[in-house]
């Protein structure tokens, strides 16, 4: 069993994670625990009726709502760090923990020995990757984290007005609040580019309609947008991001967001890097492996001292 005992980041990153560790249980047949997903266990069926966010599901155990959950986490972050410390002395114990400029593949040896030795196995951190396993096994992933439906018929119902005249619908996602310190602005963007985005696009598709679905963390300045045909999220982090699953292209910058909408929804991506780039039809890409972008780290593999 593997148990996720370290937050990482908000709900897209731990999708994300989530998702790595699953395409990697349904591929060597693990059972996962993920006590790190308490604060946004209630969006889905699979995992708001089990205390545990067990994969693959069982039958649920009571959550006992967020305090329960926030103990269990706890419980676990505990139970890591004292492996850990003992991990410190030359011990073999069950537990992985990165450094943030660490990576580690869930298809490799260094975790599937450790796995093979632990009964019990807890990680911590954030690049544990199995792009592959998540190809293979995206439509079980998807099954898992598609959420209650009435926050997906909110999604829907926030993208259909752009459908009008059968568009093409582009979801936009605007990133500002903390991208404006991230990597020393180096991905922040401004409206008046992003509404440049927005126009090389329509130069892009000049056979169609195109429309606009653009979900932001910052307030839009009135105006900035005239002229094109833009719609505009609720500001729910959950159905914002699967609206945004619901269109038929993404832009924006690199981020779990969008990348993770684009893995849901099979939705071709565009992820800004350069602003200087010119946007053709050819510039979109579908997320299928959730692999994260290498701009973010230099990643490292991990060493199993113990191997």
């Amino acid at each position: 069993m593997v148990i996720i005992a370290k937050k990482v980041g908000r709900l897209a990153n731990r999708l994300l994670l989530f998702a790595h560790f699953i395409g990697a249980a349904e591929e060597h047949g693990f059972r996962l625990v993920n006590t790190a997903f308490e604060r946004y266990a209630r969006y889905f069926p699979a995992t708001s009726r089990d205390l545990f966010c067990r994969y693959p599901s069982t039958s649920p155990f009571p959550s006992f709502g967020f305090l329960g959950r926030s103990i269990l986490y706890r419980l676990a972050q505990v139970s890591a760090n004292t492996l850990h410390a003992i991990q410190q002395r030359g011990i073999d114990t069950g537990v992985i923990r990165l450094q943030r400029s660490q990576a580690l593949d869930l298809d490799g040896p260094a975790f599937l020995s450790r796995l093979r030795r632990h009964r019990i196995l807890f990680v911590q951190d954030w690049f544990f990757r199995s792009s592959i396993d998540c190809e293979k096994h995206g439509d079980a992933i998807r099954s898992y984290f598609t959420p209650w439906e009435h926050h997906l018929a909110r999604s829907r119902a926030l993208v259909k007005p752009a459908r009008r005249r059968e568009s093409l619908v582009v979801g936009v996602h605007i990133r500002q609040d903390d991208y404006a310190s991230f990597k020393d602005g180096r991905f922040f963007y401004s409206h008046q580019q992003y509404r440049n985005f927005m126009e090389q696009i329509k130069t892009a598709f000049p056979d169609q309609p195109v429309s606009f679905f653009v979900s932001s963390d910052a307030p839009v300045p009135t105006g900035i947008f005239n002229g094109l045909d833009v719609h505009y999220g609720n500001g729910h982090e959950l159905e914002d991001l699967y609206a945004l699953s619901f269109c038929d292209l993404l832009i924006g910058p690199p981020s779990t967001y969008s990348r993770w909408a684009s893995f849901y929804g099979n939705i071709p991506r565009l992820e800004i890097a350069d602003p200087a780039n010119p946007i053709t039809p050819d510039s979109f890409k579908v997320e299928s492996r959730l692999l994260q972008n290498q701009l973010f780290t230099t990643l490292s593999a991990w060493q199993d001292p113990h191997i």
